[in-house]
């Protein structure tokens, strides 16, 4: 029997028996090597009543017509069909094939070209392969499998998913040397096996940033605006993109992660105090931990140095992720407003703590601009810091807490409002008794008044008599304290500052140029208002006696000065000088105006905190460091000049101990520890974790709001449980 007959009798046998629908008798089916033996033979082979071959007659609309229909007769036959990748089944009308004739000038025109085609036809493209200058490989963003990592998908924490269906799409750029460099686009496949996207959103790519918007977004940043602002700004420029706020919060990660360059966060952070001029120190515990940080900008040492005179010191919380309370020291300036002088952040709020800060900020401030007052609230630790390191400063107590305290302690043990305004009146006028005889009488009349309170009486008696030089008028009006009582306008700078930060979850780096930015800010206002105060004179001081002072002094010294002059025009005096309006603020009261009897006010008779004359700040980075440097060059000039009178061996062993201290590595710190909180007042009642930066409520607040008993006006109790129902 020949070829041609014995295939003859194969093809019958196979007919025979698909009409008996049993295939399971067929040693060729069963063994799929003969079967593919049969399948490959000439077209004598096929069979002529498959209805795959009624669909050669068919003319199809698209390329997925054709395809379904071919699916449909396979999955009734019992079979199922893929798609391969042959030259035969490229779409001849797509455009991508228009490419393969042109000649691109570079890699990235190649790689532009094709993913502009593939974004209007619902596709978007990355890079799977490339290698410099030599070729680059294109396929769709859904090719690939995906890689399962080691942990099992059930053990997972976080919920995952994946847009790889291994979409066999796949074009190449080359670089060819005979056409003198430019880049071509071979396609391997046209094809995907999924349907193009109608929102294009969806795919990670195009919500990529062109370099442009990454440099904005880089410049946004480190102005510290809000990613949400941020991509509201990019929308504006680029109607059509594609980002969402979470591609912002992924941009800022890996710019961090850029600028840290290997570096831990700490090593990062001392590296950018130490080239950006600050005066910083840091400490740390036996396991590496940092504990405390102090630093001061060039800009604030210079604003301390010139404003040496008044100082304020506060804690604030809630300002970055570890939890550390920050000392923030704010000094006055010449037009009474506040400015950042430095800050520390502590491990803990005890005297040492507070202690190690003050002797860093003594260091940049100098022997010659020692301050005359510090205010502070009611910390024992830090009063007691203020008087180990600055034992010659003056520290007043807040006004503004001490208040506020009274109010939290005493007025629960008023059962009237009547009486409750009486209390207040009768402690005002004890606080401000204008001398220590009119103090005595004010606090028997006190004692005398509230003698069956006893409460209230061993509170004031226990918490505040003691302290009463530190706060009463008849002591602190002795002080030049230029007007500053209470430590408000520290709690002022806390508000802005917290605007800075937005959250209470940055780290200390992080913190730090927030920081920055808002000394910055607060210095460029300083710095123009004494510009513009230099040229400007106002109407009504155009007189002789404001003559010298005028564009020599600030506006705000000018205006209390006004006032005084008009008291002394007018009459509008008191019977008697006291003289603490000019101990406490440096400027002429009215009875002194009057005594002069001066036609022009002298310069000299201000105080020199409200002179603008001998001031110019010039926003010099390392300004600050001139002495310090100075002082190093001198040493080294000394240093070369005995190094080259010393014996050879004493040379020798200079020379290797310089070699140690230059060799010598900064320490691997790592980050703090998070510290636990001081705990929330009695009846605070939201305790969830968050990042807000705003304070939690005092006592004297919680007081305030808390719901009041119905017998005794006091908190803490109610009608059935009242002290006074009891009693009564």
């Amino acid at each position: 029997m020949d070829e041609e007959q014995k295939l003859e009798y194969e093809l019958q046998r196979i007919l025979d028996m698909v009409g008996n629908s049993d295939l399971s008798g067929m040693t060729e089916f069963s063994n799929p090597s003969n079967s593919q033996d049969i399948m490959q033979g000439s077209e004598a082979s096929i069979d002529k009543s498959d209805k795959m071959l009624s669909l050669t007659n068919k003319n199809f609309q698209s390329r997925d017509d054709l395809i379904e229909a071919a699916h449909k007769i396979a999955f009734v036959q019992g079979y199922a069909l893929v798609i391969r990748s042959s030259e035969a089944s490229i779409d001849k009308s797509d455009k991508m094939l228009s490419l393969t004739n042109k000649n691109f000038q570079s890699r990235d025109d190649l790689i532009e070209a094709a993913r502009k085609i593939a974004f209007v036809q619902g596709y978007a493209l990355v890079i799977r392969r490339s290698k410099s200058e030599i070729y680059v490989v294109l396929g769709c963003d859904r090719g690939g499998n995906y890689k399962s990592r080691k942990v099992p998908l059930e053990e997972r924490k976080k919920k995952s998913a994946s847009r790889l269906i291994n979409c066999p799409f796949e074009i190449w750029g080359k670089k060819k040397r005979k056409l003198q460099g430019f880049w071509k686009l071979e396609i391997k496949s046209l094809l995907h096996n999924h349907e193009p996207s109608t929102d294009m959103s969806g795919h990670p790519y195009c919500r990529r940033f062109s370099n442009e918007e990454i440099m904005r977004i880089k410049e946004m940043c480190m102005a510290g605006i809000p990613p949400r602002q941020i991509l509201s700004s990019l929308r504006q420029s680029n109607p059509h993109l594609q980002a969402i706020s979470r591609n912002i919060y992924n941009k800022k990660a890996k710019i961090l992660e850029e600028s840290l360059a290997g570096r831990t966060v700490i090593q990062a952070l001392v590296d950018e105090l130490g080239e950006g001029g600050f005066s910083y120190n840091i400490e740390y515990d036996q396991e590496g931990h940092l504990t405390h940080l102090f630093f001061a900008h060039p800009i604030s040492i210079e604003l301390s140095k010139s404003y040496p005179h008044v100082f304020l010191m506060d804690c604030t919380y809630k300002t970055n992720k570890y939890k550390m309370p920050l000392l923030d020291i704010i000094g006055v300036s010449s037009f009474n407003t506040s400015f950042y002088s430095c800050f520390v952040f502590m491990q803990k709020e005890e005297e040492k703590d507070y202690v190690w800060a003050l002797e860093m900020f003594n260091k940049i401030l100098g022997v010659h601009n020692q301050p005359l007052v510090i205010i502070s609230d009611r910390e024992l630790a830090l009063m007691n810091a203020i008087r180990i390191v600055f034992p010659s400063a003056c520290n007043l107590l807040c006004m503004w807490h001490i208040e506020n305290n009274i109010l939290a302690n005493c007025k629960p043990h008023f059962r009237e409002e009547v009486d409750w305004v009486a209390f207040l009146s009768t402690w005002t006028d004890l606080i401000k008794s204008p001398n220590e005889s009119s103090f005595d009488k004010a606090w028997d009349r006190f004692e005398n008044e509230y003698k069956e309170n006893a409460a209230v009486l061993n509170y004031i008696r226990g918490t505040w008599l003691p302290l009463k030089e530190k706060f009463v008028s008849a002591w602190t009006d002795e002080v030049a304290h230029l007007g500053n009582r209470a430590t408000s306008r520290a709690e002022g700078v806390h508000a802005t500052l917290k605007k800075y930060l937005q959250v209470s979850t940055g780290g200390l780096r992080e913190v730090k140029e927030k920081i920055c930015l808002a000394i910055e800010h607060q210095f460029q206002e300083i710095k123009t208002q004494l510009s513009s105060e230099k040229v400007r004179v106002p109407h009504r001081l155009r007189i002789p006696f404001f003559k010298e002072v005028v564009t020599h002094v600030s506006m705000f010294a000018l205006d209390e000065l006004y006032k005084q002059h008009e008291a002394a025009k007018y009459g509008n005096l008191s019977s008697q000088c006291t003289g603490h309006f000019f101990k406490t603020m440096g400027i002429p009261c009215g009875h002194m105006i009057k005594d002069m009897k001066i036609q022009v006010l002298p310069l000299n008779a201000i105080h020199n905190q409200w002179r603008m004359d001998a001031r110019l700040f010039n926003n010099d980075q390392h300004g600050s460091l001139d002495d310090e440097n100075d002082q190093i060059n001198s040493l080294l000039l000394d240093f070369k000049e005995k190094y080259e009178k010393l014996p050879i061996l004493q040379k020798d062993d200079t020379k290797r101990q310089l070699s140690q201290f230059v060799g010598t590595s900064f320490p691997l710190i790592l980050e703090p520890k998070i510290q636990p909180h001081k705990g929330r007042p009695l009846g605070s009642k939201k305790r969830n974790e968050s990042s807000s930066t705003r304070r939690e409520p005092s006592k004297f607040e919680i007081v305030e709001k808390s719901r009041k008993c119905s017998v005794c006006k006091g908190v803490g109790h109610n009608k059935s449980t009242c002290p006074f129902q009891v009693a009564s």
